[in-house]
């Protein structure tokens, strides 16, 4: 099982793209990566087997939203903190 904790955190570059999301969506999609390695450039490493959790607070305060084909790939539900009365 792979956490990926703050999902929201990574920063959006020049062309809308927050990197580190885009690797975490082609693994889950592809289900592996491609080398960038000159001697292994374009060869596909399958990772099997794997689950994904994510976690991410709203977008603001230096956190961005993330992309929606990145979202589509976890099933996403909103929690709130409870109330001081409901604690109590």
């Amino acid at each position: 099982t792979v956490f990926i904790d703050d999902a929201a955190m990574p920063l959006v570059n020049k062309w809308g793209d927050q990197i580190t999301n885009e690797l975490a969506r082609q693994l889950i999609e592809m289900s592996g990566f491609y080398f960038l390695d000159k001697d292994k450039r374009g060869d596909f490493k399958s990772i099997e087997g794997l689950q994904y959790i994510g976690a991410m607070g709203h977008p603001g305060g230096g956190k961005n939203d993330i992309p929606n084909r990145y979202k589509s790939k976890f099933m996403c539900f909103n929690m709130v903190l409870p109330s001081t009365v409901s604690v109590d």
